[in-house]
């Protein structure tokens, strides 16, 4: 009879398997991230757009920050990431593009962005002040 006996025993982890079989070990860059899902940023995140702010969240913990491009023309806002792996055992390449339409009422000359630890990036863009207001008619009396 002839038994199968798996790499991955209860003592081995799945990083550890291929630190063998590699020599390194080629883990996402955000250490604090859930690495259970191989959707790397598949999916927009949380959304606000409130009277004080519009923001939207991405899970990009697959991607380095100098692998990551923000770009905003007009109200068009652009989210890309690439990034490629190179070993003695092969290549890979992973990247995705977002396009996110601002609301008219964000105040595109001060959006921010931030990365977490867990490798999510924020970014948001305060809302503008409401112009819009009455104006009183007032009678002048002609001489």
């Amino acid at each position: 009879m002839l038994l199968l006996r798996s790499p991955l025993d209860n003592s081995t982890s799945l990083d550890q398997f291929l630190d063998q079989m590699t020599g390194t070990v080629q883990l996402p860059y955000w250490r604090d991230a859930d690495h259970n899902s191989f959707n790397f940023s598949d999916t927009i995140g949380e959304i606000v757009n409130d009277d004080s702010k519009f923001s939207v969240q991405f899970d990009v913990s697959h991607f380095k920050p100098e692998n990551l491009k923000i770009h905003l023309d007009g109200r068009e806002l652009k989210i890309e990431g690439t990034q490629e792996t190179k070993s003695e055992h092969g290549y890979s390449k992973r990247s995705f593009s977002k396009m996110i339409l601002l609301p008219e009422d964000a105040d595109a000359s001060s959006i921010q962005s931030a990365i977490s630890n867990d490798g999510k990036l924020q970014i948001e863009a305060p809302k503008t002040a409401n112009t819009s207001r009455s104006i009183p008619i007032n009678f002048v009396a002609k001489h």
